[in-house]
């Protein structure tokens, strides 16, 4: 019993010192150069116009005009949910297929088209 009543007075004792002690308080002042608000404001409006202006598609083939157009045909008989197009850039033919605002998107076709174009890859593109 005195065991108990003995480690009752140490807790009390402990919880009075604990009651009547205070902690520290802070406070915290941050001074911001009022440049970094206009400065992060530009940033969003260029990333704004950036995202509005550029999107990813695959590129399936360059090189000939015969083989970009049997190219071009087999992705239009095998996928024809995804829009494939025939271009010239001096000096080849270039397909493409798609146009994504998404990367994942654009990736995660690009491993389903993979599987009959290998050499298929993702490019990034901007509106004229």
């Amino acid at each position: 019993m005195k065991k108990v009543a003995c480690k009752s007075l140490y807790l009390l004792f402990f919880l009075g010192i604990n009651f009547f002690s205070y902690a520290q308080e802070g406070n915290i002042n941050i001074k911001q150069d009022p440049k970094i608000d206009s400065l992060l404001n530009k940033k969003i409006e260029l990333d704004r116009e950036r995202y509005s202006k550029e999107y990813y598609t695959l590129q399936l083939y360059y090189g000939t005009l015969e083989k970009a157009n049997e190219i071009l045909d087999v992705s239009r008989e095998k996928f024809p949910d995804i829009t494939a197009e025939l271009s010239f850039e001096t000096p080849n033919y270039k397909v493409h297929a798609g146009r994504f605002k998404d990367k994942i998107k654009g990736l995660k076709t690009l491993d389903t088209l993979k599987r009959i174009f290998p050499s298929a890859f993702l490019l990034v593109k901007k509106k004229p």
